[in-house]
């Protein structure tokens, strides 16, 4: 009976010591469990949290994209309206003229080994200007003219025979026609004999053949000589080579390209006249 008993207590004895520890096991093994799940919400969070701020990066940095091309937009339009109100009240005989400008890009070369060529990205706001120049301009610099045939948007580089636009050159404003020379490049051509142009000076778009509006730089004076009765300069273009983006600028008009180039010979022949009159 004593040996009976002595095996009862240690079995009670034993049952409470197993019961407490397994109270302190399952206390440690929900607070573990408890430990997992909160580190597991934690990290769910966090990952939500920077997938929600990765979204958020991507739409701001597009809303920011989107405004700095509405931006770059509209300081073309007010450079653009600011020049033509300073010739307006410097010489009132200058008009105001509805101008738009659309963001275009190059799509590819038309020809291989000529970059002076492009196709450009075709807006539907074009569909309707088939045959019509338009200037084409990056960081307020002239790239070239542009125009629809057939549909398609093409684009005349600085340097490409079929590139040629109204400038002026220096602070005297002298007029002639930016174009391509076989034999010299880039040019001025068409220069009246005064004022003498100098190196270094800056040729910029006049605005006379309503293919860009006033101002546009478009490169600087590296030559000059005197052909025939009027002065023709090489000139470094402000842009060279193609570049991925260019803005279209329109300005509605229904003057044609070659009405510049009579326009600047007519002055010329007065520059003439007025030099041989100086003479006699």
């Amino acid at each position: 009976m004593k040996k009976l008993f002595l095996w009862i207590l240690f079995l009670a004895v034993a049952f409470f010591i197993s019961i407490q520890i397994s109270k302190e096991f399952h206390s440690k093994v929900l607070y573990l469990s408890d430990a997992v799940k909160i580190g597991i919400l934690n990290l769910n969070n966090n990952f939500s949290n920077i997938i929600t701020r990765y979204f958020n990066q991507v739409q701001q940095i597009k809303n920011l994209t989107n405004a700095l091309a509405d931006k770059e937009k509209l300081q073309y339009s007010y450079d653009a309206l600011k020049i033509e109100h300073d010739t307006l009240l410097q010489a009132l005989e200058s008009k105001p003229s509805a101008m738009q400008i659309i963001l275009t890009r190059m799509i590819s070369y038309v020809e291989i080994n000529n970059y002076t060529k492009v196709w450009l990205e075709q807006k539907d706001a074009l569909q309707q200007k088939e045959n019509t120049i338009f200037g084409l301009i990056i960081q307020n610099k002239a790239a070239g003219i542009a125009t629809m045939q057939n549909g398609r948007l093409l684009g005349y580089l600085n340097g490409n025979e079929k590139c040629s636009y109204s400038v002026t050159i220096g602070d005297k404003k002298a007029p002639g026609v930016a174009k391509h020379d076989l034999n010299k490049g880039f040019v001025v051509d068409y220069i009246p004999l005064y004022p003498k142009i100098e190196v270094g000076e800056q040729v910029q778009t006049s605005g006379f053949d309503e293919i860009f509006y006033p101002g546009v730089l478009v490169g600087i004076v590296e030559s000059v000589e005197e052909q025939q009765g009027y002065q023709i300069a090489r000139v470094k273009p402000s842009i060279e080579g193609a570049n991925t983006f260019y803005w279209l600028v329109n300005i509605d008009s229904q003057k044609a390209e070659l009405a510049l180039e009579e326009n600047t010979k007519s002055k010329m022949e007065e520059s003439k006249i007025f030099n041989f009159s100086t003479q006699d």
